[in-house]
Protein backbone atom coordinates (compact mmCIF):
# COMPACT_ATOMS: atom_id res chain seq x y z
CA UNK A 1 0.00 0.00 0.00
CA UNK A 2 1.29 3.48 -0.74
CA UNK A 3 2.11 6.11 1.85
CA UNK A 4 -0.70 8.30 0.48
CA UNK A 5 -3.19 5.51 1.17
CA UNK A 6 -2.02 5.24 4.77
CA UNK A 7 -2.18 9.00 5.06
CA UNK A 8 -5.75 8.99 3.77
CA UNK A 9 -6.69 6.21 6.19
CA UNK A 10 -5.26 8.12 9.16
CA UNK A 11 -6.90 11.34 8.00
CA UNK A 12 -10.27 9.62 7.68
CA UNK A 13 -9.91 7.97 11.07
CA UNK A 14 -8.98 11.22 12.81
CA UNK A 15 -11.91 12.96 11.12
CA UNK A 16 -14.32 10.27 12.37
CA UNK A 17 -12.98 10.69 15.90
CA UNK A 18 -13.05 14.49 15.73
CA UNK A 19 -16.68 14.42 14.61
CA UNK A 20 -17.53 12.01 17.46
CA UNK A 21 -18.50 9.16 15.13
CA UNK A 22 -16.20 6.81 17.05
CA UNK A 23 -15.02 6.78 20.65
CA UNK A 24 -11.49 7.30 21.91
CA UNK A 25 -10.78 3.60 22.50
CA UNK A 26 -11.99 2.62 19.01
CA UNK A 27 -9.88 5.42 17.55
CA UNK A 28 -6.77 4.22 19.38
CA UNK A 29 -7.32 0.58 18.38
CA UNK A 30 -7.84 1.41 14.71
CA UNK A 31 -4.93 3.87 14.68
CA UNK A 32 -2.62 1.23 16.17
CA UNK A 33 -3.58 -1.23 13.45
CA UNK A 34 -2.78 1.31 10.73
CA UNK A 35 0.48 2.40 12.36
CA UNK A 36 1.56 -1.23 12.81
CA UNK A 37 0.91 -1.85 9.09
CA UNK A 38 2.98 1.22 8.21
CA UNK A 39 5.80 0.05 10.47
CA UNK A 40 5.73 -3.43 8.99
CA UNK A 41 5.74 -2.22 5.39
CA UNK A 42 8.29 0.56 5.64
CA UNK A 43 10.59 -0.85 8.33
CA UNK A 44 10.24 -4.49 7.37
CA UNK A 45 9.41 -5.84 10.79
CA UNK A 46 6.55 -6.35 13.15
CA UNK A 47 6.56 -5.10 16.72
CA UNK A 48 6.65 -8.61 18.17
CA UNK A 49 9.70 -9.43 16.01
CA UNK A 50 11.99 -7.49 18.37
CA UNK A 51 14.03 -9.68 20.70
CA UNK A 52 13.11 -9.38 24.36
CA UNK A 53 16.63 -8.13 25.16
CA UNK A 54 16.17 -5.08 22.91
CA UNK A 55 12.82 -4.30 24.49
CA UNK A 56 14.32 -4.55 27.98
CA UNK A 57 17.25 -2.29 27.01
CA UNK A 58 14.87 0.27 25.52
CA UNK A 59 12.77 0.20 28.67
CA UNK A 60 15.85 0.64 30.85
CA UNK A 61 16.95 3.63 28.76
CA UNK A 62 13.53 5.24 29.08
CA UNK A 63 13.54 4.64 32.86
CA UNK A 64 16.92 6.36 33.08
CA UNK A 65 15.71 9.31 31.02
CA UNK A 66 12.60 9.62 33.18
CA UNK A 67 14.74 9.52 36.32
CA UNK A 68 17.06 12.30 35.16
CA UNK A 69 14.41 14.42 33.47
CA UNK A 70 14.19 17.82 34.99
CA UNK A 71 17.58 17.73 36.72
CA UNK A 72 20.48 19.88 35.64
CA UNK A 73 23.68 18.00 35.02
CA UNK A 74 26.73 20.22 35.17
CA UNK A 75 29.96 18.93 33.71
Amino acid sequence: MSDTSYSAMLHSLSKEYYQNHIGFEDYRIQRKIILDKIDEEFNGRKLHDEPAEELEQSSLSMDTIAFFKGTDIEG
